[in-house]
């Protein structure tokens, strides 16, 4: 075999175009790997920017609706927060009142087990109190997760927000000391991004 390999140019240029077609694959592979790297350090970098432009409320006409809708996100984030919290308390509250309608039911129980004649009616009352306590639980509990939920959803928006934002001030630029620092960054991110390119396109 090694011998008819040696032999036949055919398939010695086959097989040498296999390898250094799986190689090129292998290295544009990774290529696109650090290119994705940077392009997500970049998306954090804008994101962290329109972030700055948040806390220090800049002051230009054409940034004002990008503050404004995120002034009104953090609005309903707080509202939700706070609705989250009083529905966490009010869970606490049911779970201490099921806890004493429990012991409560096992207590006439007990007394039944010991001969004893507890009424009827009281011990039916305990269970059903137990009973629709542990259902108003679970419904505060769906409303909890379809809270979370809501935040999420804000919180989804306002880093689309922040992102946004980083970009126009990314195109803009304009002069803030606690710009520069992320500039740089970026301008460095923007770089190298554009150096992966023009290797994948070699590979091509």
């Amino acid at each position: 075999m090694t011998f008819i390999f040696l032999r036949d140019k055919d398939l010695r240029q086959r097989v040498n175009e296999f390898l250094s077609g799986a190689k090129r694959r292998m290295k544009r592979t990774q290529l696109q790997l650090r290119l994705n790297r940077e392009k997500r350090r970049k998306a954090e970098l804008l994101n962290e920017l329109g972030k700055k432009v948040w806390a220090d409320k800049l002051q230009a006409e054409k940034y004002q609706p990008f503050l404004d809708h995120l002034g009104q996100l953090e609005k309903q984030g707080l509202d939700s927060q706070a609705e989250l919290k009083g529905i966490l308390s009010k869970i606490i509250e049911l779970r201490n009142n099921q806890e004493g309608a429990h012991q409560t039911y096992k207590q006439f129980l007990k007394l039944k087990e010991n001969g004893q004649h507890p009424d009827g009616h009281k011990i039916h009352a305990a269970k059903e109190e137990e009973k629709r306590l542990k259902k108003e639980i679970k419904d505060f509990e769906i409303k909890i997760r379809t809270g979370q939920e809501a935040i999420q959803a804000i919180d989804r928006q306002k880093a689309e927000q922040f992102a946004t934002l980083g970009t126009i001030i990314d195109e803009d630029r304009p002069e803030h000391k606690n710009f520069l620092g992320l500039y740089v960054q970026i301008d460095k991110m923007n770089r190298n991004i554009l150096h992966y390119l023009n290797e994948i396109e070699k590979l091509r």
